[in-house]
């Protein structure tokens, strides 16, 4: 019984130990799972995040694109508008006489007034002009050139915010790139690694499972033994003491066995005996 007793106690302390070590890394590896799940969540609304970001910049950038093109398309039209409307002027001031003989320069006869004939049905001078117009500021010709140059500046302008625009968005478009495929990629390893800490965490169940399940019977058979061996009329003292008897006699028994069948000395021979005797006589 105490043997039983004893190996059985044994078992069922090494089984409740195994079973305390399954459940420290099962807690260990359910936190670590839990872990995983968050950053994985995480990492995957960055990749949506990233991906809004990418799909609005590049909206955004469209509708700037646009508005660029139709910037300088009005100012190139605005251009070619001044310029005709300056050769239709400049035409019409040349035939108008108010040119000189060379047709170089464009004088108009600013102080004296246009004469007219004595009946507004008739025209009978020629229309001679208020004022050059190329002098500065106000002559017509040098306004339409300082529109004009100002519509080729917003033009070049234009351009230059166009490429800059494109630019920056190339770059940045480059830089999210990077990192939403960073992210992805830190998704996918996550859910990897996931995916087979589950698998660990089912073997450690199945495991603690099966151990439970032997503790369970040991600890059942330590209460089967209890009537037989803990309950019954002797204590574990006389129990004690009845098999340290026990091993004292079979240890005196083999003592005597031992002695029992050890070689004796051989007989003397005769001759040696009678002269022995005479001479003790």
């Amino acid at each position: 019984c105490d043997l039983e007793l004893s190996k059985t106690n044994t078992s069922m302390i090494q089984k409740e130990e195994k079973i305390e070590e399954l459940d420290l890394k099962l807690e260990g590896a359910t936190a670590k799972l839990q872990e995983l799940t968050n950053e994985i969540a995480e990492a995957d609304k960055m990749v949506a995040e990233i991906a809004r970001f990418m799909e609005e910049a590049t909206e955004i950038r469209g509708i700037g694109k646009k508005e660029n093109e139709v910037a300088i398309k009005e100012a190139q039209e605005a251009q070619s508008a001044i310029a005709e409307a300056t050769a239709v002027l400049e035409d019409f001031y040349k035939k108008s006489g108010g040119a000189t003989e060379d047709g170089a320069a464009f004088l108009q006869r600013g102080a004296e007034p246009a004469k007219l004939g004595e009946s507004p049905s008739t025209w009978d001078s020629s229309y001679s002009g208020v004022a050059d117009p190329k002098s500065q500021p106000g002559g017509v010709i040098a306004v339409l050139e300082r529109t004009a140059s100002e519509f080729a500046e917003m033009e070049a302008d234009t351009r230059a915010q166009e490429q800059t625009d494109q630019l920056e968005y190339d770059e940045e478009m480059k830089s999210q790139k990077i990192d939403k495929a960073r992210r992805e990629k830190e998704s996918e390893m996550k859910g990897v690694e996931k995916k087979d800490l589950a698998e660990e965490i089912a073997t450690l169940q199945k495991s603690r499972k099966h151990i439970s399940g032997e503790h369970e019977l040991v600890v059942q058979y330590m209460k089967d033994l209890q009537p037989a061996c803990v309950k019954g009329d002797s204590s574990y003292e006389d129990r004690k003491a009845a098999r340290a008897k026990e091993t004292d006699a079979l240890r005196q028994a083999q003592d005597i066995l031992t002695d029992a069948f050890k070689p004796t000395a051989a007989p003397a021979p005769k001759a040696f005996l009678a002269t022995a005797e005479r001479h003790g006589a």
